[in-house]
């Protein structure tokens, strides 16, 4: 219990503003932490059939979430043509609907119980715990909350420098209907928020990824030093093997919890990342003067955009190598 309080309590900066946004509740259980573990993913998640306020606030911002994504099905018009144009509008649809897959794998996560048994099981002395993780999470919540208020500052410049947004969804909003300018200002500070929690449903899921795959690496680094020091210099085994054994199939058995919201969310970071790579190469080499090089401001958008897929990306494949790695070992 004291390695369990420790745990939620080294990532609550990360566990908080996930909550902000709608990306984690908790379901309170009425049975023990021990007969929950032995419980299949089925009987668990009738123990959880009462819908708290958390439970309530992320499931109204889910379905916010996928509105907003769909929204942009508005952009087309059905005059495009194959271009830069329809490459564009391909490639935001694509880039909210990984939003909506992320957001969606942890409100799952939630619902099913999956991220507390995974926190709830973590086998680390304390002093593993903290002060690491919850300089770790402190660290990965100040990048997400800079990278949320930049990319808003992002999205708010062009209203600013311009006089309109550069949201292809609204400019089409606003030539469908005539909105007065009170109204249109009151739409677009909506809109803004939306895109602040767009991204902000881009980076946390992905930093908690980080943290959960970290955590389960750390276990079975751990577990295999002491299985380690265990063993003479004949290989003649010193110890009480059916405690590691247990403890083996413990950490499995999370490896195997995460695998439900961490394959979802990697494989759709890890195939998204990729076409925008594409994209921004393709602009790049075929249509750099109407887009990269149209202006400052276009360039520097689209090697951040670059920038992002990239680290995205790597995140994705350096996440399930090393889960990979040590299960393996």
């Amino acid at each position: 219990m004291q390695v369990e309080n420790q745990v939620w309590k080294s990532l609550s900066p990360l566990i908080n503003s996930m909550r902000v946004f709608g990306l984690y509740f908790s379901r309170k259980s009425r049975i023990s932490t021990a007969v929950a573990n032995q419980l299949s993913c089925q009987s668990f998640r009738k123990c959880h059939e009462c819908w708290n306020p958390g439970h309530i606030y992320s499931t109204v911002m889910l379905v916010v979430m996928c509105i907003n994504a769909f929204r942009y099905a508005i952009i087309f018009d059905g005059t495009e043509k194959i271009g830069a144009e329809l490459i564009i509008k391909i490639s935001l649809l694509v880039s909210l609907l990984l939003v909506v897959v992320l957001h969606t794998a942890y409100y799952v996560a939630s619902h099913t119980g999956s991220l507390d048994r995974v926190l709830r099981q973590v086998n680390l002395p304390t002093s593993d715990i903290s002060p690491k993780y919850n300089r770790r999470a402190k660290v990965l919540t100040v990048i997400c909350w800079a990278l949320v208020a930049f990319h808003s500052i992002l999205y708010i410049n062009s209203f600013v420098t311009y006089g309109k947004f550069s949201d292809l969804s609204m400019l089409v909003l606003f030539d469908l209907f005539s909105v007065s300018k009170p109204y249109a200002d009151i739409i677009a500070a909506i809109f803004a928020l939306l895109d602040a929690q767009s991204t902000a449903c881009y980076l946390f899921p992905q930093a908690m990824n980080y943290v959960v795959v970290s955590l389960l690496c750390d276990q079975f680094a751990k577990l295999n030093e002491e299985f380690s020091k265990c063993l003479g210099g004949r290989g003649e085994f010193h110890g009480n093997f059916e405690q590691f054994r247990r403890r083996h199939q413990t950490i499995s058995h999370s490896v195997k919890e995460a695998d439900r919201f961490l394959m979802i969310s990697n494989v759709a970071c890890f195939g998204c990342h990729i076409v925008g790579i594409i994209v921004v190469f393709f602009f790049i080499i075929f249509y750099r003067q109407v887009t990269v090089s149209r202006s400052t401001e276009a360039t520097f958008q689209y090697f951040y955009w670059l920038l992002i897929n990239l680290l995205g990306l790597s995140l994705a494949a350096g996440l399930a190598i090393s889960v990979n790695n040590r299960v393996c070992i």
